[in-house]
């Protein structure tokens, strides 16, 4: 007797089919199934064979037509977070409701970004072409790398690059994914892929430009991706399994995967095989509890050890009123040279509320280790930590 596993969640979102040995999908708080057109009756002739499917969201619970088979369920250690967007007219009557009184700060971080900087935003869903999909690539590979050395972590989405640069291009196209970027001055700082599964959205790989840091660039993102949603007839946005703050914050429906063992009735062996799979799975998700808590707190401290080794060469001082008879050098923050500078200004054109067109950026004439940003009304002194 052979044993066939199935990633249920890998299934649906990156290859946008439903495993061929469920009829349909009933879908959470809809009286409406997503019936499968690959479903084949055909599996479910055969009693050889035990399916161990995982990663069941609880919202899309698939259907098993075939009465002849036993199911066993486990709940699994991993939530998973999405937004249900079956009520809502706008991304702006999401966060009313889901923010309250909060709802503003939510907006604040928008209209903060769009007032400091000319921002636009496209969504490529269907068409776009090899040379910007590259281009795009390239600049969430670099995004990627620079947030995962400030995180002193590994990012998982690196490790498989290559995998997925070949292969989201046809996706795009086909409208089984999407990228979504926000352009700063028509650079991107923000790059979004996303999967799509029958109006569903799953938010895959995002990374942004970390020296925009102070502006809250991934709940910008969430914004006007949850806007592109509704305007596009998306019933949800997925975010995945994980455990992270910001999918709690965003969030209305925290829900558990299921695994399911599916096996037939009336075979004694397949009634102890399926059984002693059950049993496993079972203990396996106890023993990944308890080493996932232990491996987490581990991570944590190591973290901060290191962290805390790490001393900035140049430290802010705090913003001030416009001293308009400062003298000194202008430079340009985007050379090569002068890069470290960059977050420095983004950081005071969100104190301040201030346009980047107004800034310029001054080396003091007495000491070259100290730099003045200069608005239209505010000021601020950029001096050596060493």
């Amino acid at each position: 007797m052979k044993k066939e596993s199935i990633d249920y969640f890998f299934e649906l979102f990156e290859k946008s089919s439903i495993p061929r040995i469920f009829s349909e999908i009933n879908v959470f708080d809809k009286d409406e199934s997503l019936i499968n057109p690959d479903y084949d009756a055909t599996l479910m002739d055969s009693k050889d064979t035990i399916y161990s499917v995982f990663f069941i969201p609880d919202y899309l619970k698939p259907v098993l037509k075939d009465n002849t088979f036993v199911t066993k369920k486990i709940s699994q250690f991993f939530k998973g977070y999405a937004i249900v967007l079956n009520e809502f007219a706008s991304a702006e009557a999401y966060i009313k409701h889901r923010f309250r009184s909060n709802a503003k700060g939510i907006r604040r971080r928008v209209k903060r970004l769009e007032s400091c900087f000319d921002i636009s935003s496209n969504t490529f869903y269907g068409e776009i072409k090899k040379e910007e999909y590259d281009f795009l690539m390239d600049s969430l590979e670099k995004m990627l790398i620079r947030r995962f050395e400030q995180r002193n972590d590994v990012s998982q989405s690196l490790i498989q690059w290559e995998r997925y640069k070949k292969m989201y291009f046809s996706l795009i196209n086909e409208k089984r994914a999407s990228l979504f970027v926000i352009y700063e001055d028509n650079k991107p700082i923000v790059v979004s892929l996303n999967h799509h599964f029958q109006g569903r959205l799953f938010s895959a790989i995002s990374s942004y430009d970390i020296d925009f840091g102070k502006f809250s660039l991934g709940s910008v993102e969430i914004f006007k991706k949850l806007d592109w949603c509704i305007a596009n007839n998306h019933q949800s946005y997925e975010m995945g399994m994980g455990d992270l703050s910001y999918k709690r914050e965003w969030c209305n429906h925290i829900y558990n995967f299921e695994h399911q063992i599916i096996y037939p009735k009336g075979s004694f062996l397949a009634s102890i095989k399926g059984n002693i799979e059950y049993l496993k799975v079972r203990l396996k998700e106890y023993v990944f509890k308890i080493a996932y808590v232990r491996y987490k707190n581990f991570k944590a401290k190591r973290k901060v050890k290191k962290l805390k080794t790490i001393s900035p060469l140049y430290k802010a001082l705090p913003v001030q009123e416009l001293n308009k008879e400062n003298k000194g050098t202008a430079l340009d923050y985007n050379t090569k040279e002068n890069l470290f500078l960059r977050k420095f200004v983004f950081d005071f054109l969100y104190t301040a509320i201030e346009n980047v067109k107004d800034v310029t950026v001054l080396e003091d004439p007495n000491d070259s280790k100290t730099y003045l940003i200069i608005g239209k009304s505010k000021e601020q002194r950029i001096v050596s930590n060493v």
